[in-house]
């Protein structure tokens, strides 16, 4: 489980800030549904280490505007809010540590038969 090599979300004062490094972003629907699911993961480098961070969303106007890898963020710039970030140490952070990540947080609607 990923929560041995993660260190519990910091209290930093202010915002996160950083360029993000690694993003997993997936929009899903669902007959079922009425509105479809952004999921967006995002590895981000900042100062303090590396942020991974989820959002989970069904508001379809923020969609298309969903940060990218590569981007410069400051989180209060942003329009949308992480549901969880967790900070990792620079030098354990890994591609291994960051599919573990994504394996744990990507949602999406599961297909009905």
């Amino acid at each position: 489980m990923m929560s041995s090599d993660l260190t519990p979300p910091s209290k930093v004062a202010g915002s996160l800030t950083g360029k993000i490094i690694e993003a997993e972003i997936k929009v899903s629907v669902d007959p079922g549904q009425p509105l479809p699911l952004a999921c967006a993961l995002y590895a981000i480098e900042s100062e303090q280490g590396v942020w991974l961070c989820a959002y989970y969303g069904l508001n379809r106007s923020v969609f298309d505007y969903l940060p990218q890898k590569g981007d410069a963020v400051r989180e209060e710039d942003l329009g949308i809010a992480f549901h969880s970030k967790e900070l990792i140490h620079r030098d354990q952070y890994s591609p291994a540590l960051w599919e573990e990540f994504k394996k744990a947080r990507l949602m999406a609607y599961s297909r009905h038969p």
